[in-house]
């Protein structure tokens, strides 16, 4: 049994899980701050990567004003992060705190509070008031004067057992070993059409409007959309009235522009073309979307959008090689054996940046 079904949850206000929700303190604009000397101390802003921290910064002459072991919300961007080592920040962040919270019940309450974001948008933001006045749904327990009070054990035990389930998924995926090949070949690269580079460049066949879509049965297939995230991937349904689109492609939102790879079958919204060669794989189709993605700048929103026409007379940069019959033609072995190296060199800072309890890289 996992410890989620051996918890109770119930929903409590902020202000009686946190022992604190703060502004963070003695703030300043990262362009107006020392940097000389070695960049040895986090400075959290309100961007929502790299765990908020936006650079590292040498000392300002005086101790980071904020310690670790805290949640950190960003006010107009409700990015939110748990910061493991004291540390600088910019305005408009907000500080939770608790002395029972610790690295495994901190990044469980992380997840339960980006379930709230929603209600934070821009101009609308995480104020101090609006966070105070927020419920979150959390573990609970009794203390011994009968009062409901945040059960942090249970999420501790919660947090660990939940990072152990991902630390496993993410090593079930990582396809090279440690030792494997990362040299990069040294390729020829020319501008070629996509109409050149693959041998397919078409719009989905497979497309229905999401609330068309048949929700009854094994819900087994992507469904790909024009969305920036998730691989392009919305949610899985079941098989539909139309077959599905082969797997083994390159999918391509036209007026958003996004990119993904789509390994299995699959179907789509509308507005996605499909880019498919018989020759891609998991390797080279991830150089060819970096290729392809360098262009995309040209097309913007709206009425300037990647249409199938401005799609097919798009070049991108491309290893190539000459056939004896003199033909510049795509070099496939070459782009898989490059992919396949990057691939080396990212799933291996991959394994090297596990976040540990102490809040260093194990």
């Amino acid at each position: 049994m996992s410890m989620y079904e051996k918890l109770d949850f119930a929903p409590m206000l902020l202000i009686k899980v946190f022992d604190e929700v703060r502004a963070a303190g003695k703030w300043f604009d990262l362009v107006n701050g020392e940097q000389g000397g070695q960049g040895r101390f986090p400075y959290v802003a309100r961007n929502g990567t790299s765990n908020g921290v936006a650079a590292f910064v040498p000392s300002q002459g005086f101790p980071p004003s904020n310690p670790g072991n805290v949640i950190t919300v960003g006010v107009s961007t409700a990015t939110v992060f748990y910061q493991p080592r004291s540390f600088y920040s910019g305005k408009e962040i907000q500080v939770l705190s608790h002395p029972k919270m610790n690295f495994y019940s901190g990044l469980f309450l992380v997840t339960v509070l980006r379930q709230q974001k929603g209600k934070f948008q821009w101009g609308n933001g995480a104020s101090l008031q609006r966070l105070k006045a927020t419920h979150i749904m959390v573990p609970v327990t009794n203390n011994p004067a009968g009062e409901t009070v945040p059960d942090w054990g249970g999420m501790e035990a919660l947090g660990r057992e939940l990072r152990e389930q991902t630390l496993q998924a993410r090593a079930h995926v990582l396809r090279t070993a440690l030792d494997s090949d990362s040299e990069l070949p040294e390729l020829d690269f020319a501008p070629m059409l996509l109409t050149e580079v693959f041998e397919k460049v078409r719009s989905s066949k497979a497309w229905y409007d999401k609330i068309q879509l048949e929700l009854i049965g094994v819900p087994q297939y992507p469904f790909v959309s024009r969305s920036g995230a998730g691989n392009s991937i919305v949610g899985f349904v079941p098989r539909q009235g139309k077959p599905p689109e082969r797997g083994n492609v390159i999918s391509l939102g036209l007026d958003t522009q996004t990119l993904g790879y789509q390994p299995v079958d699959f179907y789509t919204s509308q507005n996605v073309q499909i880019l498919e060669h018989q020759q891609l794989n998991v390797d080279n189709a991830f150089v060819l979307m970096t290729a392809i993605k360098q262009q995309l700048g040209k097309f913007s929103w709206g009425g300037n959008g990647a249409t199938l026409k401005r799609l097919k007379a798009t070049h991108i940069m491309v290893p190539v090689i000459t056939t004896p019959a003199g033909e510049t033609v795509p070099d496939w072995e070459g782009m898989t054996t490059y992919g396949g190296a990057m691939r080396v060199r990212v799933e291996n800072t991959v394994r090297a940046s596990v976040t540990t309890e102490e809040g260093v890289h194990a």
